[in-house]
């Protein structure tokens, strides 16, 4: 009885602030090299709450990806909006939106490209810090040394590049930047689609670490990684197609029901 009501009353708090991140009526079109027309996104809206955590799933293509890159505002929408604690993002330039990038941190599947490779390690973490005006020379070094060891990595990496590291190593970095900014919203990107099983496990924990209390939206299509969302929504054909929980997607019949009945008996790093 008490867990029930401390979800009823986290869920009227949730309610009663409104939604961190709204997504409303999104739609994003692109012609290819060849001229022909893609409906990349397509009528999508959803709401992410204050300490939610949000699933978004599908195949290859379906536009998942596409949605949280416009969340971030790395892309543009066709129509529709994305709004932060009830502010359009569309507006955001300046100071505006690296307040906004300060608060909304991802973690991509690929992490190098979010690398600067002319940039040692420590640069790439302490840059953050020396852009913002926080700490000194020796405190920011102390801060860069404190989070690598964070992540479980020797301290040698931070005079190295990240053409020197493997994929793991860089996804580490990746959340050491991420812990270092302590952003409210997290979004995930696939984060562990590119690393071996150990990295993952690794990087699955290092993850629950930094989302403790935090708002999170995930890009996923491993099951195991996503049981356990607040919400899931399953997107196909640039459309959210089903949302729920995953007890109720799985009772449902639909793309989710038939995703988790196939890979019930499959390897755990089946793709949807």
């Amino acid at each position: 009885m008490t867990e029930m009501n401390t979800e009823n009353n986290l869920e009227a708090m949730q309610r009663a602030h409104g939604p961190l991140l709204e997504v409303k009526n999104l739609q994003v079109d692109f012609t290819t090299d060849e001229g022909k027309a893609v409906h990349a996104v397509r009528n999508s809206s959803f709401s992410v709450y204050p300490g939610q955590w949000v699933a978004i799933v599908g195949e290859s293509g379906s536009g998942k990806s596409t949605v949280a890159n416009m969340v971030l505002k790395l892309l543009e929408p066709t129509a529709g909006t994305v709004t932060y604690d009830g502010k359009d993002i569309s507006g955001f330039k300046g100071k505006e939106l690296l307040d906004f990038r300060r608060h909304v941190q991802p973690v991509f599947q690929n992490p190098y490209g979010s690398l600067d490779p002319m940039y040692s390690i420590y640069r790439s973490i302490e840059e953050p810090l020396r852009i913002h005006g926080i700490g000194d020379k020796k405190s920011r070094a102390k801060r860069v040394r404190e989070l690598i060891d964070m992540v479980e990595l020797p301290e040698s990496v931070m005079s190295r590049y990240p053409n020197e590291l493997s994929g793991g190593q860089r996804q580490r970095i990746a959340i050491a930047r991420c812990i270092l900014k302590d952003a409210p919203i997290v979004i995930l990107d696939e984060a562990t689609a590119s690393v071996d099983v150990d990295n993952e496990r690794y990087i699955q924990e290092a993850i629950s670490e930094l989302v403790r209390g935090k708002t999170l939206l995930v890009i996923a299509h491993r099951l195991h990684t996503i049981r356990d969302a607040d919400q899931i929504l399953v997107v196909a054909g640039g459309r959210i197609a089903q949302c729920g929980d995953h007890a109720s997607l799985s009772d449902q019949p639909g793309i989710y029901q038939d995703f988790v009945q196939k890979r019930s008996g499959g390897s755990r790093h089946e793709s949807v």
